[in-house]
């Protein structure tokens, strides 16, 4: 009995003089974790963001972002805005500027220059909806439906007149049949019909339907314009939507140079993903693709309806830019398709 009491007494003797390196090695690892966990830095600041590679989806990462700081980091209003359009790469642009270390994107859409309400909660309530960033690096929020808003370009202006706008379009016709693509597929999965695609998009006399909202916001001049009254044209950067389909990297290098950022991004930061069929991201820690929803395919049209519908946009945008007087530069000539000579 006296042994057993005095093994007792020395195993807790020598556990004693172990504590304070118990304690020292639980801080270590505390702080291991701290900086390596999903919870931690690494995880939610790391450029690229490291999170995809660890296996945490962008929903979880992104609460994360918002909820933690690491230490030199503080919230700021964006010093670039993705202003749309919407069916045109806005979500794909905004990932791949992601790669860039000096880039920290605000991943939801925060509709705050576009929506009464949000906007009467004043500045203040919108900087602390951004992710921490470090000094170095450029806030950047997406909100694809700013383009079409009236209220959107001076509200944004008052907030930053000297702020870069990144503008993605795509040849107008195919962005309108990529949003009835949308639309279709919403309403069927709710058991509901669509109109077939030519008679959303053309009325009966074969004139375009400018009351489809699909084809409004495809009507790009009209709503550049107004975005031309408040910035100068060298603070709107328009990314050819079509072409970042096909060769990310040319788009996203000029998109770094417009931004003044380091040239970190390069063309072996993308690769083809034959299965998805479109280019997906990569960096030396991991590698991620757009959800299956992104790229999703077109239903099939009468290739003399998307001719006859490219031709009317083709010529609205010329008479919203020519009836102002402005010369079609080639930033804004990119707003509208090449006239169709065949069907």
């Amino acid at each position: 009995m006296g042994g057993r009491c005095e093994g007792w007494s020395s195993l807790f003797s020598s556990l004693r003089r172990a504590t304070p390196l118990i304690v020292l090695a639980s801080f270590l690892i505390l702080f291991v974790l701290y900086y390596v966990s999903p919870m931690g830095a690494a995880a939610i600041y790391a450029p690229p963001s490291l999170s995809e590679g660890m296996g945490l989806s962008s929903a979880t990462t992104e609460a994360y972002r918002k909820r933690l700081r690491v230490r030199g980091t503080q919230r700021r209003l964006p010093q670039a805005l993705i202003i749309g359009v919407r069916k045109c790469g806005t979500r794909a642009l905004l990932e791949m500027l992601n790669l860039h270390p000096h880039v920290q994107k605000n991943g939801m859409e925060m509709h705050f220059f576009d929506d009464d309400e949000r906007y009467a909660n004043g500045l203040e309530w919108y900087r602390k909806k951004m992710p921490y960033s470090f000094d170095n690096q450029v806030t950047i929020e997406k909100t694809p439906s700013y383009f079409i808003s009236r209220e959107a370009p001076a509200r944004i202006r008052a907030m930053n007149k000297t702020i870069k706008l990144l503008l993605i379009v795509r040849e107008p016709a195919t962005r309108v049949l990529s949003d009835y693509a949308q639309i279709m597929d919403t309403k069927l999965r709710k058991g509901k019909q669509v109109a077939p695609f030519h008679k959303k998009v053309l009325t009966a006399d074969g004139e375009v339907n400018d009351g489809f909202k699909a084809i409004q916001i495809s009507q790009y001049a009209v709503h550049v314009l107004r975005w031309l009254r408040e910035f100068p044209r060298e603070q709107i950067h328009i990314i050819d939507g079509d072409n970042l389909i096909v060769d990310p990297y040319t788009e996203i290098d000029k998109v770094q140079r417009f931004l003044q950022l380091p040239r970190h991004i390069h063309p072996d930061n993308f690769y083809f993903n034959e299965t998805k069929g479109f280019y997906c991201m990569r960096n030396e820690t991991f590698q991620k693709c757009l959800a299956g929803a992104k790229g999703r395919p077109h239903p099939r049209v009468d290739p003399v309806v998307m001719s006859h519908l490219r031709l009317l946009l083709w010529l609205a945008h010329l008479l919203a830019i020519g009836g102002l007087g402005r010369n079609l530069d080639p930033g804004v000539a990119l707003l509208s398709a090449p006239l169709p000579c065949t069907p």
